[in-house]
């Protein structure tokens, strides 16, 4: 044997052996260990305690996800649509979502009915807080304020409470149901229309202008035409026994809403819009106005007599001007002197907005520009009635009323209607006081 082979063949047992002396080292110093060991699969040790690496927090346990209801939309909800149950359901979040542990959502429908959104919500997506519209300085930055508050499918029309102009308060607060409607209120339009009979031809009213013409003049060439008079009727007379013309009269009667020897027109009124929703009441304002509307108006402290002088209490120069009756106020934000604002009181609105349809808006539009009287009824709140009405005219009245038409009679009441002395009943100029 070389010695070159035998020198690798101790080398070979000596490792064997090195490496047999070490299993057993291990293998005998296992058992005392044993406790301390702990099982990979389920993570504790031999006394069933949690392991844990030293110097490092308990390990905390994964928290459960729970499911809550929100309201999504239905479908896609256009930009100024009004909320209805039909667009709207529910559906569950985890709780864990964003928008629903800020608050901004809605777990039920009822919550969303009749508020208007003031962005497009697709279909499937929350309708959050931020995008419902919960008053006129709370809408978008785009299109008009006024249009986010109109259904789809309807139109914004602007009524005059005055017709002609001219009319004073009380006469508008009667065609306007005492101003008393406020937005989100129904109401119903009546009109009453004058009818008058007209000529097919001319288009004019009747009756007509006639001349007639002495034959013989237009035979001979001369002046054939007698003066123009208004066309009557020809009618036998009794009395005289002979036949006549009965022409219109001019008599003027005080109080009428006509031209003397102008035809009586046919009056006829008819409900003729229902389920007006009010928008507005007063001509609209921006954004901008309506803030200015909230902030608090300054108080006087003044007497009625006297103003306080700030150049007396400070002794600075008289720079100071006062309101309308020389009064100054306290600032509500600044808390200083200022002068008193000019605070117009507006007694009556002049319009108000109505949403309606297309359609009904045509029809206010023909009648305003014909002059039709129009008045405003006030509908009860969540009244959706449809009703079917008899136009109202005199015959009307007489035939299916009961209106019994009085006979010729030779005797009447004393005093005459018409008597200065006529006691008439009538309320004080000014209200009693309690």
């Amino acid at each position: 044997m070389r010695p070159r082979t035998f020198i690798l063949l101790i080398l070979v047992v000596v490792v064997g052996v090195a490496l047999a002396a070490v299993l057993i080292l291990r293998n005998s110093g296992g058992s005392s260990s044993s406790d301390a060991l702990v099982d990979t699969t389920t993570g504790t040790g031999a006394e069933g305690t949690t392991a844990q690496e030293p110097n490092l927090p308990p390990p905390t346990a994964t928290p459960s996800v729970r499911f809550e209801p929100v309201v999504v939309a239905r479908v896609n909800i256009p930009v100024g649509q009004r909320l209805t149950p039909e667009l709207l359901e529910v559906e569950t979040r985890p709780n864990n979502n964003i928008a629903l542990q800020g608050g901004y959502t809605f777990a039920n429908i009822e919550d969303l009915i009749g508020r208007i959104v003031k962005v497009e919500v697709s279909e499937g997506q929350a309708v959050l807080s931020p995008m419902i519209a919960l008053n006129a300085t709370d809408l978008a930055s785009f299109g008009s304020d006024l249009a986010l508050y109109l259904d789809q499918g309807r139109v914004a029309v602007a009524f005059p409470f005055s017709l002609n102009g001219d009319e004073s308060t009380e006469e508008a607060a009667i065609r306007g149901a005492a101003f008393a409607m406020r937005p989100g209120d129904f109401i119903d339009v009546m009109m009453t229309l004058r009818i008058l009979e007209i000529d097919p031809e001319f288009r004019t009213a009747l009756p007509n202008l006639t001349q007639r013409v002495y034959q013989s003049g237009l035979l001979e060439g001369s002046e054939f035409l007698f003066p123009e008079t208004v066309q009557g009727r020809l009618e036998f007379i009794p009395e005289i026994n002979q036949v006549a013309e009965i022409i219109p009269s001019d008599n003027f009667i005080e109080g009428q809403d006509f031209e003397a020897g102008t035809p009586i027109p046919k009056r006829v009124t008819q409900l003729t819009i229902q389920q007006a929703e009010v928008i507005w009441v007063g001509t609209w304002k921006q954004q901008d106005e309506l803030l200015e509307d909230l902030e608090p108006i300054p108080s006087p402290v003044t007497t009625d007599e006297t103003a306080v002088d700030l150049t007396e209490e400070e002794g600075m120069e008289d720079t100071t001007t006062t309101g309308p009756e020389g009064t100054l106020c306290v600032s509500p934000i600044s808390n200083e002197i200022i002068e008193c604002p000019i605070v117009r009181e507006q007694t009556r609105p002049d319009v108000v907005i109505l949403s309606m349809s297309s359609q009904d808006a045509l029809a206010l539009k023909w009648a305003l520009e014909r002059g039709v009287d129009i008045d405003l009824a006030l509908r009860a709140q969540g009244d959706n009635t449809v009703f079917f009405t008899t136009s109202v005219s005199l015959p009307q009245i007489i035939n299916e009323g009961g209106l019994a038409v009085p006979s010729d009679a030779d005797f009447d009441l004393h005093p005459r209607v018409d008597d200065e002395d006529l006691l008439r009943p009538r309320l004080p100029d000014e209200a009693p006081v309690n």
